[in-house]
C-alpha cells in the first residue's frame, strides 16, 4: 500500500512538472487553410507563429484543407460544439456559404469576418505558342479549372460563365496548382487557372521553366462581374510580375480573408485582431503578402458580417464608425 501511495505521489509530481501538462491549459485553436504551398497556407503559418508568441493562452495550429468549402464546414462544426476555429477562405466562397448559395445547401449564418488579408488573382495560363488569345478561344479546349470543390473552381466557373462558356463548350479538368503546371509543361492541357497573391510561386516557377502567356479579361466582362459581386475586384497583373509579362494584364481578383464564427468570445477575437495588426511587419517577414493587411484594406471584399471583437478593434482605431 505504501508503495502504491508513493507511486501515486511520484506520478502527480511528474504531471505537475511536465511541460505538456502545463501546455494543456492552453486553448488549441485550428487555423484552416487551403492546400500546402499556396499563399494562404503561408499566411496561416505566419499568423500561428505570431499569435502563439504574443497570446500565451492559445495554441494556434495550422491545418491544410481542400479549400474554402471544406474550411467553412469545419468552422461550422466547431461552432456547433462551442469550440474556437479560424479559417483563411476566399471572399466569394465564404459569402456563398454565409448566404446558403450553391454549392452550399443551407446558410451558415454563424460565419464572421475578422479581416481582409491579401488580394488574390486567378490568371489563366497558356503556353506562349498557344493559339488561345482570348477566353472565347477556349471552346473545345482542355482547361484546368481548379481542384474539385475548391474556391478556385467556383470562381473560374463564374468567370467563364460571364463569357457564355459552360462545361459543355470546353473540357473542364479538376486540377490543382501542381497538376496545372505539369499539364502545361507536358501538353496534356491547353490552359489552366492558378490562384494566389501575386507573385504566385507556382506561376513564377512555371514561367522560368516554360514560356507562357496570361490571357487578359475583357473590360466589359470585368464590369459585368463586378457590378453585383462586392467580393471581387479588378486585378491588374503588372509587367515583370512573371517572366515574359511585359504589359499590364487585366484579370479578375478576389480577397483572401481571415474568418471565424459568431460563438467565439469577443475579447479573444479582439486580442487576436489587435495582435495581427500590431505585429503586421513581423507577419510580413514570414509571409510578404501580409503587407496588404492594412487599415485601409481591412474591410475589402468582405460581404458578410464582422465579428464583434474585430468591430471593437476597428472602432478604436477609427477604421469604422
Amino acid at each position: 500500500m505504501n508503495m502504491l501511495r508513493a507511486g501515486v505521489l511520484i506520478l502527480a509530481l511528474v504531471v505537475a512538472l511536465c511541460p505538456a501538462a502545463n501546455a494543456a491549459a492552453k486553448v488549441v485553436v485550428p487555423i484552416y487553410t487551403p492546400g500546402a504551398g499556396g499563399s494562404a497556407y503561408l499566411i496561416g503559418g505566419a499568423m500561428a507563429t505570431v499569435l502563439n508568441k504574443y497570446i500565451p493562452e492559445v495554441q494556434m495550429m495550422v491545418e491544410a484543407t481542400g479549400g474554402t468549402a471544406v474550411m467553412v464546414r469545419y468552422i461550422a462544426e466547431k461552432a456547433e460544439k462551442g469550440l474556437p476555429a479560424f479559417g483563411i477562405p476566399e471572399s466569394r466562397g465564404i459569402y456563398m456559404a454565409y448566404s446558403g448559395q450553391p454549392p452550399f445547401t443551407k446558410p451558415l449564418t454563424m460565419l464572421r469576418a475578422v479581416t481582409f488579408v491579401h488580394s488574390s488573382g486567378l490568371p489563366l495560363l497558356v503556353s506562349k505558342d498557344s493559339p488561345i488569345r482570348s477566353y472565347n478561344d477556349l471552346k473545345g479546349k482542355r482547361v484546368g479549372v481548379g481542384a474539385a470543390g475548391s474556391g478556385l473552381a467556383q470562381i473560374s466557373a463564374t468567370l467563364l460563365e460571364a463569357y457564355g462558356l459552360t462545361p459543355k463548350t470546353y473540357k473542364a479538368l479538376w486540377l490543382g496548382h501542381n497538376e496545372v503546371t505539369e499539364g502545361l509543361q507536358d501538353g496534356s492541357i491547353d490552359a489552366g487557372f492558378i490562384s494566389g497573391g501575386h507573385p504566385i510561386p507556382a506561376v513564377q516557377q512555371l514561367a522560368f521553366e516554360k514560356d507562357i502567356r496570361i490571357i487578359p479579361v475583357d473590360e466589359d466582362i470585368l464590369k459585368k462581374i463586378l457590378q453585383n459581386n462586392p467580393y471581387f475586384f479588378k486585378d491588374l497583373i503588372k509587367p515583370g510580375t512573371y517572366k515574359g509579362i511585359a504589359q499590364d494584364i487585366p484579370s479578375l481578383g478576389f480577397g483572401t480573408l481571415f474568418a471565424t464564427h459568431s460563438g467565439l468570445e469577443l475579447e479573444l477575437v479582439y486580442k487576436i485582431t489587435r495582435t495581427l495588426y500590431e505585429h503586421r511587419e513581423e507577419l510580413a517577414t514570414i509571409a510578404p503578402y501580409a503587407r496588404e493587411m492594412t487599415f485601409r484594406n481591412a474591410l475589402a471584399t468582405i460581404a458578410f458580417p464582422l465579428h464583434p471583437g474585430a468591430v471593437k478593434y476597428y472602432k478604436e482605431n477609427k477604421v469604422m464608425k
